[in-house]
């Protein structure tokens, strides 16, 4: 369908400080790019410059090869579903969706074909004559992404277009993304602040913090291999802990720890675990003993905040059955300690 590059694109508002600088991103055809941050960062910045709505204040859009930064919006290939549905109150549904056609002067057999055939494709089956006030948001979601694909884009850009919507139809609005991109192989990009919804509807995961792309890749790779702490912490690491590296171990406050990295040898460094990644284990003495200071349940698993050797962990433990001031074993696999120079 489309393929995406983006050569160092600097956007700022009303020649203020730049919002995004120097941003480069490729997103192969067919490929389903989750772009990540927290709000306010440049989401939708970049998104309205890729639909052509702003213009950079440096860099390049190329779409397939052909530069297409200096391109209207209808000229572009790349069409945007926004946040809130922008609909017309005054036509139907099946009006709606067919309305990017009917601006490209297509009508008659071959543009009721393509309603029907996105209709399907949308679960919006029987809905082609109902008004936009007759529909539930999430609904109304649906014919916002009908339109936009009734154009057969080369990029199709999601801004953030779950969050209105109740958990419920929030699933229900992933599987279905999910499913007509599997189904069109649509190049597509998608904006979320919610790191849940990214690892689960990306091939691929663009992080962005404070204006800059911090980590691209798979999201097993931003979830279990971050590039730097803060990277670590936007996926929910709170274990942090310093040490340095002596005689080929990690030396630390928690014990020794092998290390399998190349690692400069007496310089300090900050060590990352995750909660679910510490096992409480029976007593042994070659395990960390520690103190439960607080516990808070949630369902599947419990929170413990353990003091141990002067160091506060956070573990995510099966089971209900552990309380304040209680003793615990812990064991803190090697492996899953993911370490940086102290001082990135």
């Amino acid at each position: 369908m489309g393929s995406l590059k983006i050569r160092n694109l600097s956007l700022s508002y009303n020649g203020g400080a730049p919002v995004i600088e120097k941003f480069n991103l490729d997103v192969s055809d067919g490929e389903c790019m989750g772009l990540l941050g927290p709000s306010g960062v440049g989401k939708t910045t970049i998104l309205k410059a890729l639909a052509g709505l702003i213009q950079p204040d440096q860099g390049c859009i190329l779409i397939d090869d052909v530069d297409v930064t200096a391109l209207p919006p209808e000229k572009r290939d790349a069409v945007m579903v926004f946040q809130k549905p922008l609909l017309f109150p005054f036509m139907n549904v099946a009006q709606n969706i067919g309305f990017g056609l009917r601006m490209r002067k297509i009508n008659g057999a071959h543009k009721q074909s393509e309603i029907n055939n996105i209709l399907r494709l949308t679960r919006l089956d029987g809905f082609g004559r109902h008004k936009v006030h007759e529909l539930s948001g999430g609904q109304q979601q649906r014919v916002s992404l009908a339109r936009a694909l009734i154009l057969r884009p080369a990029i199709l850009l999601l801004d953030e277009p779950l969050s209105n919507l109740d958990a419920n139809l929030r699933q229900e609005m992933r599987e279905l993304i999910q499913e007509i991109q599997t189904k069109t192989n649509i190049t597509t990009i998608f904006v979320t602040h919610d790191q849940s919804e990214a690892l689960m509807m990306s091939q691929r995961v663009s992080l962005i913090l404070d204006g800059r792309l911090r980590q691209v890749g798979r999201p097993q790779d931003l979830f279990y291999r971050p590039v730097d702490p803060d990277v670590a912490r936007f996926f929910g690491g709170c274990n942090f802990f310093t040490g340095e590296i002596k005689n080929g171990q990690f030396e630390t406050p928690l014990g020794l720890f092998p290390v399998g990295q190349d690692l400069k040898k007496n310089q300090p460094y900050t060590a990352t675990i995750r909660p679910e990644d510490i096992v409480i284990s029976p007593a042994n003495d070659k395990h960390l003993r520690g103190a439960i200071l607080r516990t808070n349940f949630e369902g599947a698993a419990t929170r413990l905040w353990v003091q141990c050797n002067g160091v506060q962990l956070i573990v995510l433990a099966a089971g209900a059955q552990y309380k304040a001031h209680q003793n615990v074993s812990l064991h803190i696999p090697p492996d899953k300690i993911r370490l940086f120079p102290k001082n990135v």
